[in-house]
């Protein structure tokens, strides 16, 4: 994620600080001024509402557009109050509006993945801590961390990583300091970091530019990074790493070939794969992502549609649980901003794009190798079969299990979920809340679930034909487990149970989503569904278990809420990579 072309950091660390520094000193500081300069009021648009979001059968990248100029470095999350929010490198994302200045790591908002508005920035001129000093910010990373949001960016002067706090995707900002000592112990530059959760809960932080990453462990806040550090890889300018888990392989997505040179950049996704969050990653050809040889593995790369460089990507999953890759890339008609800050500053126009991830033969590529899309293609699925987000205050839509009324059931409210529900009372026995609608056999379910009692539990009802058949993935306290129960005609059709963390923070939220496919079940336990979740279970099902039904929630004891309760239909993958392209005909003379 370097931002300016032709300057080749070499990787002794001292250099590096020093070429920082004198970047510093030759035009980042004056860029920072200006953004204090002049700065017109922009404010966000009241929050709109999941369960009502735009009709969204199509979208057209750039996503930005119109929202704003340009939006590096993308990164996104679902919020508990069920709208999808997105980070962005500091940058002059209002230029065409008339402001000189930049954005401090500007926020957007959406109800459906494809219309986007502003929703303002991580810091302002005002509340920028004083030890970034003249330092630009980049790179932004978020995370849910026990009832909190965790914002990491990249603090490029000082060459170093940086991590805020705040109880909801907009804040308000809290600044935690460096995450990473100095030196860091990594011959990189200190920065694009990506933090990741193994399962059993031990959380990782990766991190490097220009040419090497490394990962280490990170403490339970996940403020710092401590014990060892560890080399990944190395070479062709690599950065921007963001790592998920798939199966039994953690795979580390990286850019490679420079970001920001304007019509000229090369920059690509890459990946690399391993068995183990710590490497060795190898890339599809089998070569280790830290040898010289290293050339395969590509996710993305320029098609030759207008859309030139594009990298630096994260990843999010539909209500379907099909992948997307977010990532910025380069308008091959407008490929540069007009110089900002006083003229000081020349960057590239970098907006946001997003495109259909596949998994094909164990390995992600983009739109089955097609690469960046232009025109219409269809949306993610951001709106459920049957569910809701409670954010009405209502349960319209819902009854209690049994066919009974709601009564057992409330809806309550905080700043960051907006609306939930909670039993009422204290239940003996597991009660239940049901959509009144259906959603189709072969679905994904999933809900935001937590319990502050001892003894409680929170279920997903995956599942539910009637009290006595349903199939439900129980957060279950006293046990420490993620449980999950079959019943067919009121008999057990067997429980299985998996270990969660010895440190699973019970009273915070926790997203358990389940995908039913034919008659196996997997369902996974993560704090904000970035694929890196701390327990995963999977299971065969009975067949009379695999039918249209309807998606709740299920209680048992006190202390327990639900939120984000849905499903939908789940997503048909992409199995076939498109045809290489090959070399026409010569035009005749």
């Amino acid at each position: 994620m370097r931002r300016s072309p032709g300057r080749r950091l070499r990787r002794n660390p001292g250099a590096l600080v020093a070429a920082l520094l004198c970047a510093l000193l030759a035009g980042l500081l004056p860029a920072a001024q200006a953004t204090a300069a002049a700065r017109p009021a922009r404010e966000a648009p009241a929050r709109p509402t999941p369960t009502t979001p735009h009709e969204a059968p199509t979208y057209h990248n750039p996503l930005t557009a119109g929202v704003v100029d340009t939006f590096p470095d993308p990164v996104m999350i679902r919020g508990k109050d069920g709208l999808w929010y997105a980070y962005g490198t500091q940058n002059p994302v209002f230029q065409s509006g008339g402001e000189d200045g930049e954005r401090m790591l500007p926020i957007l908002r959406s109800a459906d993945l494809a219309h986007w508005e502003y929703a303002g920035e991580v810091f302002t001129p005002e509340t920028k801590p004083a030890w970034h000093k003249g330092a630009r910010l980049w790179a932004p990373d978020i995370r849910y961390v026990d009832g909190h949001y965790n914002l990491y960016y990249s603090v490029s002067a000082e060459n170093t990583v940086g991590v805020a706090t705040a109880p909801t995707p907009t804040g308000p900002w809290t600044d935690r300091g460096a995450v990473l000592p100095s030196p860091s112990g990594c011959a990189t530059g200190n920065i694009d970091q990506a933090q990741f959760t193994d399962e059993g809960g031990q959380p990782y932080l990766y991190w490097g530019s220009y040419d090497t990453i490394c990962v280490a462990k990170m403490n339970t806040a996940r403020t710092r990074i401590e014990g060892a550090v560890t080399e990944v890889g190395q070479g062709r300018r690599m950065e921007g790493g963001f790592v998920v888990r798939r199966g039994s392989h953690y795979y580390l997505f990286y850019s490679d070939a420079g970001c920001c040179d304007g019509a000229y950049s090369g920059y690509q996704v890459k990946v690399g794969r391993a068995t183990s969050p710590t490497g060795p990653f190898v890339d599809d050809e089998g070569v280790p992502l830290t040898a010289a040889t290293s050339k395969g593995g590509v996710v993305l790369t320029a098609n030759g549609n207008g859309w030139i460089g594009p990298g630096h990507n994260a990843l999010q999953t539909d209500l379907s649980g099909q992948d997307w890759l977010v990532y910025h890339a380069i308008s091959s008609d407008d490929p540069d901003l007009k110089p900002a800050a006083g003229g000081t500053l020349k960057l590239s126009k970098r907006p946001m794009l997003m495109d259909r991830l596949d998994w094909i033969d164990g390995w992600p590529v983009v739109r089955a190798g097609a690469g960046p899309s232009q025109g219409a293609r269809r949306a993610p699925v951001a709106s459920w079969a049957a569910g809701g987000t409670f954010n009405d205050g209502s349960l319209k839509g819902w009854h209690g299990g049994g066919g009974s009324g709601t009564g057992g059931w409330g809806v309550e409210h905080e700043p960051d979920a907006q609306g939930f529900v909670a039993p009422r009372g204290n239940p003996t026995g597991p009660v239940h809340l049901v959509s009144d609608r259906s959603a189709p056999a072969a679905r994904r379910a999933e809900a935001d679930l937590r319990v502050t009692s001892a003894t409680g539990a929170a279920g997903l009802l995956a599942e539910y034909t009637g009290p006595d058949d349903f199939v439900v993935a129980w957060l279950d306290r006293e046990r420490n487990a993620l449980v999950t129960d079959v019943r067919i005609d009121g008999h057990g059709r067997g429980i299985r149970t998996t270990p969660l963390p010895p440190d699973f923070a019970w009273d915070t939220w926790h997203n358990v989503a389940a995908e039913i496919r034919g008659t196996r079940m997997t369902v996974e336990v993560s704090a904000d569904r970035l694929r890196d979740a701390v327990a995963t279970q999977e299971r065969a099902l009975p067949a009379a278990a695999v039918r249209p039904g309807k998606v709740g929630v299920a209680a048992r004891g006190t202390g327990v809420a639900a939120d984000n309760v849905g499903a939908a239909a789940l997503h048909t993958p992409v199995t076939t990579r498109v045809p290489e392209r090959v070399p026409g005909p010569l035009l005749a003379d």
